[in-house]
């Protein structure tokens, strides 16, 4: 399939007839057209090439389309190589410049490599985390799992902490980032490989998990839906596995997840947390679909009055997964900043490992016991 390329600002059949013989099919619009590509629902092509060798300077669209579309790439096509137009046109989103004469040789390497940074692994996935309640462990889910995906990932897996008001996510893995979540959302508009390299923190071995923490200070401000989407779309170039701690409260974060392979509720066996399960579950199906949202327990307790059964009757549907209570453990965990996951001897950190093979569809090498059966419901006695 050729490659579908719109030519903006210019009606050069030469440029024309270079890009097709680069393999690509071309169509030529004026330079009012880049407002309408920045917006939100306008379906992008594989690449804008931005001809200004007629036009002064840089055009504040092409921040607009960069901010809404970060995944589309653009190449530059500009009279000279002048200095200062390359650096705006780099802090405005373009991923190319070229100069006239335009050549074959150079155009088709500028589609090349852009081409090549667009390109996804081949099983990107990406998994949220949202806890019923606070305090069910929604994070230390997340982060286990996301450990769990990085050790068996070829193309990197990245953990995104969203809770911009207290994310504990770096506490959990022992590392104190220098950036955080909203570096990146600041500066969406010029977000590319290399400056998103330097805002996440590598998680020493033997995980190798990357993290973009949450601020440590926390922050009164909300998140912007349409730049969270944005940072989600180019994380799924970059990393094989994503794995998002979402905030429960934050419309922000939970109105973007429609990348996401799996949205997973956490809950425990507590009243208040199962009825806030049942609620954010029914919502978030409602949007999402239901294949695509799992309900987990945390913490099972089998002397609790609230049993297992009893836990998926007031879902309305099964549990995908249960993890066994281990206090001692998980404390440990957190004051080493080591992911429990990373401790292969416990029950525990064997759930861990089996639950993230499971999301990412790998082999699994022993399934999980199902619980008997109750016959009482004190979740919906009454009804």
């Amino acid at each position: 399939m050729s490659l579908r390329v719109t030519v903006v600002g210019g009606q050069d059949r030469e440029l024309e007839a270079a890009l097709r013989a680069c393999g690509a099919t071309p169509s030529m619009v004026p330079m009012t057209e880049l407002t309408a590509l920045a917006q939100p629902s306008f379906k992008q092509p594989d690449l804008v090439v931005l001809d200004l060798r007629q036009h002064a300077g840089v055009p504040p669209g092409l921040t607009a389309l960069k901010r809404q579309h970060i995944g589309t790439g653009v190449v530059i096509v500009a009279k000279t190589l002048d200095p200062d137009l390359i650096l705006s046109a780099m802090r405005a989103g373009a991923n190319e410049c070229i100069a006239e004469p335009v050549t074959h040789s150079e155009l088709d390497a500028a589609i090349t490599r852009v081409t090549a940074h667009q390109s996804a692994p081949a099983a990107s996935q990406g998994f949220a985390f949202i806890g019923a309640k606070g305090g069910v462990g929604a994070t230390s889910l997340a982060v286990n799992v996301a450990t769990a995906l990085a050790r068996v990932a070829r193309a990197g897996a990245l953990l995104i902490d969203l809770h911009v008001a207290r994310g504990e996510a770096a506490l959990y893995l022992g590392v104190e980032p220098r950036f955080t979540i909203l570096d990146a959302l600041e500066n969406i508009h010029k977000l590319d490989e290399a400056l998103f390299r330097s805002l996440v923190v590598k998680v020493p071995s033997p995980s190798g998990l990357d993290l973009l923490a949450a601020p440590d200070g926390g922050s009164i401000g909300r998140l912007d839906a349409s730049r969270v989407r944005t940072l989600l779309e180019f994380t799924s170039k970059q990393f094989e596995f994503t794995v998002v701690d979402v905030p429960r409260t934050e419309p922000g974060a939970l109105d973007v997840l429609e990348h996401m392979k799996s949205i997973v509720v956490v809950t425990t066996q507590e009243l208040p947390s199962v009825r806030s399960a049942a609620v954010m579950t029914k919502r978030l199906r409602q949007r999402y679909g239901k294949d695509r949202v799992l309900v987990v327990l945390n913490r099972k307790d089998n002397h609790s009055e609230i049993r297992y059964e009893d836990v998926e009757q007031a879902l309305e549907g099964p549990l995908a997964h249960a993890f066994p209570s281990d206090y001692h453990v998980t404390m440990e965990a957190v004051t080493t900043g080591r992911p429990v996951v990373l401790t292969n001897h416990t029950g525990l950190a064997s759930s861990y490992e089996r639950f993230a093979r499971s999301l990412a569809g790998l082999k699994i090498e022993k399934a999980e016991a199902q619980p008997s059966r109750s016959w009482w419901n004190p979740l919906t006695r009454g009804k």
